[in-house]
């Protein structure tokens, strides 16, 4: 079985999504370059932002990162499942999915492999604040307002908004990603986009957000992706 993988961007939920892969699957490796794929492989690109992967041009569907990703499919023959990992950000998850479920339909040439969206609700970082492990047990000052705005230990985090009594950022995906930054330097551990903290590759890491899912049924977005990788090693076996 071989996977490509698009993930919206090439930084955190690039890095991640890589590590995660062979924990999740790990009969599946990855290969350099879709033409090196051999067996139970995976390839897995960046389309540097979600504009870039619909494209600008929208009655020329080759000039974007996805319909270059179905040229590049339909012509290796090599792959089983096309993931695309995107941020709902504002708009939620159904409507991006509905968006980029329509984008590959239209497209001249029809996708010869079965592809999956995962939409984060609302951005990668969202998913990693489920972690309840990384939640300070004292927290500090500089976390408390965080905290009083929302709980991400006792409330899903997929429901949290942007704090508009701080002003921090403009949009709730930022504010999470301004929310998880301070909860791991709680902890004494350094986010951003560009580096995530290595613990966040590790199985225990993804474990704990399973646990979460288990015991409280949140992040749901995060459980369908889960779902997705159970059902692949069934087929498997």
């Amino acid at each position: 079985m071989n996977l490509y993988i698009l993930v919206e961007d090439g930084k955190s939920g690039h890095k991640i999504i890589d590590h995660w892969i062979p924990l999740l699957l790990p009969s599946i490796t990855r290969a350099p370059t879709i033409d090196e794929m051999t067996e139970n492989q995976y390839v897995i690109f960046s389309g540097l932002g979600y504009p870039r992967i619909l494209g600008t041009d929208a009655t020329s569907p080759s000039k974007n990162v996805l319909g270059q990703t179905i040229e590049t499919i339909n012509d290796t023959q090599k792959i089983d499942y096309l993931l695309i990992f995107l941020d709902g950000d504002e708009e939620g998850t159904e409507r991006r999915t509905e968006i980029v479920t329509q984008k590959i339909k239209s497209y001249p040439k029809p996708l010869t492999c079965p592809f999956v969206i995962f939409v984060q609700n609302k951005c990668l970082e969202t998913w990693l604040l489920g972690n309840r492990d990384f939640f300070p047990a004292q927290p500090s000052e500089k976390f408390l307002p965080f905290l009083t705005h929302y709980n991400v230990s006792s409330s899903d985090p997929e429901y949290m908004e942007n704090d508009l009594s701080r002003r921090l950022v403009s949009t709730s995906s930022l504010y999470h990603e301004r929310y998880l930054r301070c909860m791991m330097q709680e902890n004494g551990y350094r986010y951003s986009k560009s580096r995530p903290a290595p613990i966040m590759y590790t199985e225990a890491f993804i474990n704990g957000l399973k646990g979460r899912i288990t015991e409280t049924h949140h992040l749901s977005s995060l459980q369908s992706f889960f779902n997705f990788i159970d059902q692949l090693k069934t087929s498997k076996s």
